[in-house]
């Protein structure tokens, strides 16, 4: 193994922005290419310590500041942190290489002129956010972590601000305000840590649940974190930013969103389960509400992109319930669900982009019969509720199993309400989930083909290899699951040691 090979893979990542930045004005478009490069080779050098992971973790840790507070910048790749970076960073790539003509497309329209200069900002800003949400989940201490959480917070906002359709002044705004307010949440909670513990070390959390004060400083974390994932009434935020930004950031944002909230979630939130148990199972009905909410909302949509947000907001909140049951298996469905659902979010952000893209609308009441059209993306579209779903073959079905095997251990040791959480997130959620899944294909892929789209062509080839990639990925990873699991595994038995 190569030595020093997590801050290689960081600085990998972030070091080409300038020269991104400084190619994109004289190239345009072309740089997309190093962008693409950069994020596939770190991801594929994730791949390759997957089965160090299995048996082990890697460590590194750097001088940093030494006052008034001792600080190393620490990199950490264990059970927990290569699956889901891996698996975001493959989103995200995926994401780059739809980007090519998906923006061609956003650039025609009258809003925004096409330049070189427009490239080299789209490309320099995705390529930052992509690195700084990846460097969150190797952090070992909370202030490094925080720092990029903000970065990634303001390379997104950038992206939102400049290149999302309609008024993308106020829809970046909005995101702006409701993330730093959930941003400032969590502050609290770390510096009430630091407090509490004495140090900003995430390992130093292990014992923080035998001091006074620690309730409080897990429920800042907590809050903070519902604002993130969109948690009902905190939500305000999420259906106009995702669904009015360009397809390739919809992919990502929505795949940070669950992904990042789960690290983080699973990573902190465990050394707190004696102070907030007792409160967890609200947190598991606060969930529950959000799911049902958001899956009601999608039921009604028309517009494709909105649907897709609100499903992702119903989705995530899954992994919020399974983390709160504080249980081995339903913290480990939650993981393993919130990289499911990031493959099949991003893909569907990119089928609702391709669909955009060749019909040049988000109507679905103006499409039909697509099927035969758009063949890879109704078998995208297909990929991607399977997993959303929980149906094998996909790497939904498993995932969703143990977490909802979690929720109803957890009901049957704590009470009535978790129970009744636990049976209908089982039940009348998926029923619910199966609704605008049914729906949704059938109105946009079969009935009768419009006149208007009877000279529709099949999609450009790079937007198709990104979604066969992302669908072949569910499909392999619910065939194989212990590719993810296996890790995963080694990190519940870490902070579930009995």
């Amino acid at each position: 193994m190569v030595n020093n090979i997590l801050i290689l893979m960081i600085l990998a990542a972030f070091l080409p922005a300038p020269l991104v930045y400084i190619l994109g004005r004289s190239m345009g478009k072309k740089v997309s290419w190093i962008v693409f490069t950069v994020l596939l080779g770190v991801t594929i050098a994730l791949a390759g310590l997957f089965s160090t992971v299995q048996h082990d973790v890697i460590l590194e840790e750097y001088s940093w500041v030494s006052a008034p507070v001792s600080l190393t910048f620490g990199l950490l790749a264990d059970g927990l942190s290569v699956p889901m970076m891996f698996t975001y960073l493959f989103v995200s790539a995926g994401a780059t290489l739809f980007s090519v003509p998906y923006m061609e497309r956003r650039f025609s329209l009258d809003d925004i002129e096409e330049s070189n200069e427009q490239w080299a900002r789209f490309y320099t800003f995705f390529l930052l956010y992509s690195a700084s949400v990846g460097a969150c989940m190797l952090s070992t201490n909370l202030i490094q972590f925080f720092m990029f959480f903000e970065l990634a917070l303001v390379f997104s906002w950038l992206l939102i601000f400049l290149f999302g359709y309609g008024d993308s002044k106020r829809n970046s705004l909005l995101y702006f305000l409701w993330t730093h307010i959930g941003g400032g949440a969590f502050l609290v909670g770390i510096l009430g840590a630091y407090w509490t513990v004495g140090s900003f070390e995430i390992a130093d959390l292990a014992h923080i649940a035998d001091y006074a004060g620690a309730f409080w400083v897990g429920l800042a974390l907590s809050l903070g974190l519902f604002v993130k994932i969109g948690a009902l009434g905190f939500h305000g935020w999420m259906p106009d930013t995702y669904s009015e930004s360009p397809a390739p950031v919809s992919a990502v944002l929505g795949a940070t969103s669950v992904m990042l909230s789960t690290y983080t979630m699973s990573r902190l939130l465990p050394p707190f389960q004696a102070v907030l148990h007792d409160i967890s199972g609200w947190f598991m009905l606060w969930a529950l509400a959000t799911i049902l909410y958001a899956g009601v909302m999608a039921l009604v949509q028309k517009d494709t992109k909105r649907l897709v947000a609100y499903l992702s907001m119903s989705q995530m909140n899954y992994c919020v319930l399974g983390v709160f049951t504080f249980v081995p298996f339903g913290v480990l469905g939650a993981i393993s669900y919130s990289i499911s659902h990031g493959l099949a979010i991003g893909l569907l952000f990119m089928v609702s982009g391709a669909l955009l893209y060749r019909t040049e609308s988000r109507d679905m009441t103006e499409m039909g019969g697509l099927a035969e059209k758009l063949p890879i993306v109704i078998l995208a579209t297909l990929a991607g509720f399977l997993t959303i779903g929980g149906v094998p073959p996909a790497v939904g079905f498993k995932s969703k199993f143990i977490l909802l095997s979690g929720a109803m251990v957890r009901g049957f040791e704590s009470g009535m309400l978790e129970l009744i959480v636990a049976i209908l997130a089982g039940s009348l959620a998926t029923l619910i989930t199966l609704g605008y899944e049914f729906r949704t294909v059938w109105r946009v892929f079969y009935g009768d083909l419009p006149e208007k789209l009877k000279e529709v062509k099949s999609v450009p080839t790079v937007m198709a290899i990104t979604l066969l990639a992302l669908g072949a990925l569910s499909i392999i990873l619910g065939i194989w699951p212990a590719l993810i699991t296996n890790p995963l595994e080694v990190y519940i038995e870490h902070i579930f040691p009995h």
